[in-house]
């Protein structure tokens, strides 16, 4: 009885294993499969467990179109995540399978079998800030937070974001890795991803490579979505040069970075990607960029004793892996992979100029003197997702022993504000040149770098300007050494404000907020309040508030009345710190500056439209436009154009509109009720008749009856 009865509950587990990977919730609970994202900064990217693919979808609810953000798709095992590390060594013995040696063994995304890993210790999401309580014109905005908002995290390192995970390769190594943002605005343009690897095998690993691979191809560009841009105006990611810093000799830096490249097949010019129905506005005019922070330059057991060795890595190369040059009769291990990722592909094709002695780097695109970034034989026009490949090593991995690496990853160069006036100067013939350029053709492109057939000197100004994102990066690069070098011990981020009201009253927009971490802070140095009008990407922000040190309060009080009624208007607020002149633990750059909390922590989603106090007499009663024409820029400038509708301004607090076409066909009508404490006195109308339509041009009449039986009417004439 007893056996029967545990053959019973063997056969209900089995049974209930089968349901759950039917229903999907085995999946769920598999660690392996745990997604974190990143949205601390201007670089959003998910974190897989196991080293995969990261994606997920960042553009709901929220991606600030105007506000530089880089969004990685996650469709690639790309470093951008921590992602993607192919492991290699010689003469490895499979634990699986008894005196089995393998004379070269590679295992990561490029391999069928166990590509990525399996998770140690599970994955961890933890951020210092968390999205603030918003109330906009009453209503609740909630947004989940993209991590776990946590009091704990430490005051003497400054990132915002730490994504931690630890998986294990199949040979035997466990990957430690780390991804860190910071929300600070001096220092949001990259993550950081440090990696130790260690040896948890019983074998030393002869001839060890590591091998990281990465571009900007699968992004999303927050450059504007509204208005949309053409097909043929829209950013080709694969279309790029790619270039590596830091093979030379008298390199100071170690960068990888790709730009816009023109279409070879297109003539003309169209680096920066002009939008031509956008009055030429450059809709790709900054660069994915990934930097080598640190690499071991031998295994060790004490973290005291690892030390940085400038000429890892010791291999970079371009290309796509399966088009990618072999022959494999002359290679003594026989894998492709392993030939190019110990060096071989870069000696085909090696980089021009005097090298670091002991390294093998591969040439750079932009410096071959074709105007094709595509002529080389690993990249191609046609599915390009041409990678920026470097290899680490080869190290003699021992038992125990660990290797660090530490990358940061980034998106930098021209603004959006500075692309739109760049793009139109270029538009209008007028584009000035821009300022201390390296050289005077080429600015600071490589002086091999070849423009296309019939580019004209306003496309080459336009192009210089392009290049300067090359200096903006080094400089974002610098900064990102600066902090690993310094523990991560840079200043810290100022909070943004945990409580924010904005409600549009009939003397202008009130902007309520409490922000009291932020004044404890001892460099607190007041708050800044941005504001556009309407939803168009390709308007910005102005000032309209900005304080200094003394503005400390329990609960702060703005009213912004350079406002217009009924229009659309988008406030974000911002508090501010000032770095020390002599802040030792600030980048030489930044001291003295100004930094404000980040941008993302307050989320502009929900439009302001502030209206006019309600009154009594219905003579005052105003529509406007009118007449409503669709075409009117004026419509375009307030924000109008996209909510198709008409206003009704200095209604009373309570009153019917009944709407009739010139001939007196009854077409809608309309209740306005606004409460004492807010005394709004306009609506507006979609311009929806009761039948579910839009209403066609024409004269129509509107009837106002009061609940005291007062009556008047006005017309307005519809223009499409």
């Amino acid at each position: 009885m007893k056996d029967f009865h545990f053959r019973s509950l063997k056969q209900i587990f089995l049974i209930l294993v089968m349901m759950m990977l039917v229903s999907g919730l085995w999946s769920q609970t598999q660690p392996e499969l745990e997604t974190a994202r990143v949205m601390m900064g201007r670089v959003w990217v998910g974190v897989k467990a196991n080293g995969d693919k990261g994606n997920f979808e960042y553009r709901y609810p929220f991606f600030p179109n105007d506000y530089d953000i880089l969004g990685v798709r996650g469709q690639q095992t790309d470093l951008w995540g921590a992602a993607g590390f192919t492991l290699a060594a010689t003469d490895w013995k499979d634990p699986n399978i008894a005196d089995s040696v393998h004379a070269v063994a590679v295992y990561g995304p490029t391999n069928d079998f166990m590509p990525q890993g399996k998770v140690v210790e599970p994955l961890s999401n933890y951020v210092r800030f968390g999205y603030p309580k918003m109330l906009v014109d009453l209503d609740s905005l909630t947004i989940d937070n993209f991590g776990q908002v946590t009091s704990t995290m430490p005051s003497d390192q400054s990132y915002d974001q730490i994504v931690k995970v630890t998986s294990k390769n199949i040979l035997g190594v466990h990957l430690d890795r780390k991804v860190m943002a910071w929300s600070n605005s001096l220092n949001d343009d990259y993550v950081i991803i440090d990696v130790e690897f260690t040896n948890v095998s019983n074998d030393s690993l002869k001839n060890f490579y590591i091998n990281v691979a990465s571009n900007g191809e699968n992004t999303y560009h927050s450059t504007g979505m509204n208005p949309r841009l053409r097909g043929e105006e829209e950013i080709h990611t694969a279309y790029t040069w790619q270039h590596y810093y830091g093979g030379r000799v008298g390199d100071s830096l170690r960068v990888f970075y790709e730009y816009s490249a023109d279409d070879p097949t297109i003539a003309g010019d169209d680096m920066g990607k002009p939008a031509l129905s956008q009055s030429g506005r450059l809709v790709f005019p900054k660069f994915v960029w990934y930097s080598i922070l640190h690499a071991s330059k031998s295994p060790h057991t004490q973290a005291a004793r690892d030390e940085d060795d400038f000429l890892q890595p010791k291999v970079t190369y371009l290309g796509k892996s399966n088009l990618i040059p072999y022959n494999d009769a002359s290679d003594e291990f026989g894998n492709k992979n392993f030939w190019a990722l110990r060096g071989e592909y870069s000696k085909y094709l090696p980089m021009s100029g005097e090298t670091w002695p002991g390294t093998f780097h591969g040439i750079n695109s932009d410096e071959t003197g074709s105007k094709d970034f595509s002529h080389l034989a690993a990249i191609s026009k046609d599915n390009n997702n041409s990678k920026m490949s470097a290899s680490f090593g080869p190290y003699t991995f021992a038992s125990n022993e660990k290797i660090r690496l530490v990358f940061a990853h980034g998106y930098s160069g021209l603004s959006l504000e500075k692309a739109q006036e760049i793009g139109k100067g270029w538009f209008k013939g007028t584009l000035e040149e821009a300022p201390a350029l390296p050289n005077d053709e080429t600015g600071y492109l490589p002086a091999e770098f070849v423009f296309p057939d019939g580019a004209t000197e306003m496309d080459r100004r336009k192009d210089r300007w392009v290049s300067t994102g090359i200096d903006s990066l080094m400089k974002s690069a610098s900064r990102a050494k600066w902090n690993f070098d310094h523990d991560y011990k840079i200043p810290l981020s100022p909070p943004p404000p945990t409580d924010i009201e904005i409600t549009g009253l009939g003397t202008g927009v009130e902007l309520k907020w409490q922000d009291r971490a932020a004044e404890e802070m001892d460099n607190f140095g007041g708050y800044r309040i941005m504001r556009r009008i309407s939803n168009t990407d390709t308007v910005f922000y102005n000032i309209v508030y900005n304080s200094d040190e003394n503005d400390v309060a329990e609960e702060h009080l703005f009213v912004d009345k350079t406002v217009v009624v009924g229009a659309q208007y988008y406030y974000y607020i911002q508090a501010k710190v000032k770095i020390d002149e002599n802040d030792l633990t600030a980048h030489p750059d930044t001291r003295g500056k100004i930094m404000y909390s980040n941008r993302v922590l307050h989320p502009n989603l929900t439009p302001v439209f502030p209206p006019y106090f309600s009154q009594d007499d219905l003579s005052e009663i105003r529509i406007v436009p009118n007449p409503y024409n669709i075409n009117d820029p004026l419509l375009d400038q307030t924000g109008w154009t996209d909510r198709r509708g008409l206003m009704f301004l200095n209604l009373p607090s309570e009153v019917k509109i009944k709407i009739f076409t010139e001939n007196g066909d009854w077409v809608q009508t309309l209740k306005h009720f606004s409460p004492p404490t807010i005394k709004a006195g306009n609506l507006r109308w979609d311009m929806i008749t009761r039948n579910q339509q839009v209403i066609s041009s024409g004269v129509y009449i509107a009837v106002f009856e009061t609940p005291d039986g007062r009556t008047s009417f006005q017309k307005f004439l519809v223009v499409r």
